[in-house]
């Protein structure tokens, strides 16, 4: 029999789908800063040992859940560190205010959030990406379903002496 092949392939291409959702979100969000979230998203199709199609959608940096839902304010308090703030300065190509330092400017940028605190917004990629996923499996998935029924009918119809196509 023909398994279900056209489903599978409707299942793999939904996790590509799924994976460039992903990204397409991150960069509308304005959410990518070094790319390595944007690398780390992998979708990944294997047999399992039921000689089933697995589609598994992972996503290997450590912050991608903070990106996606935010983490809690920062209060004031304790200055954090420069150096970040150095680097992130230089990755968003952020301009420095004339007669300072990028150093300077980020020491300034830790001073400030020691004393007033810091807000982080979230910025949603994986949810509205799995839904996207979900919308479109769901609207390809009869069709698929309808390929492979008429491969397999047409495989019992060729393969039966006793009945023929009409």
């Amino acid at each position: 029999m023909n398994e279900f092949t056209e489903l599978e392939k409707l299942q793999a291409q939904t996790g590509q789908i799924i994976k460039g959702k992903m990204i397409e979100n991150l960069r509308a969000n304005d959410s990518v800063a070094s790319g390595n979230l944007l690398r780390s998203i992998r979708v990944d199709n294997t047999t399992n040992k039921q000689n089933k199609l697995e589609t598994v959608l992972e996503i290997k940096a450590w912050y991608a859940e903070l990106v996606d839902k935010g983490i809690d304010n920062r209060g004031p308090g304790k200055q954090p560190p420069i150096a970040p703030i150095q680097n992130w300065i230089r990755r968003k190509s952020i301009s420095v205010p004339s007669g300072i330092t990028v150093e300077q400017f980020a020491f300034a940028i830790a001073k400030k959030i020691a004393k007033k605190g810091q807000r982080k917004r979230a910025y949603p990629f994986i949810q509205p990406a799995i839904k996207f996923g979900e919308e479109y499996f769901t609207r390809r998935a009869n069709e698929a379903i309808g390929v492979d029924v008429e491969i397999d009918v047409n495989i019992i119809l060729e393969s039966s002496p006793y009945l023929k196509k009409v």
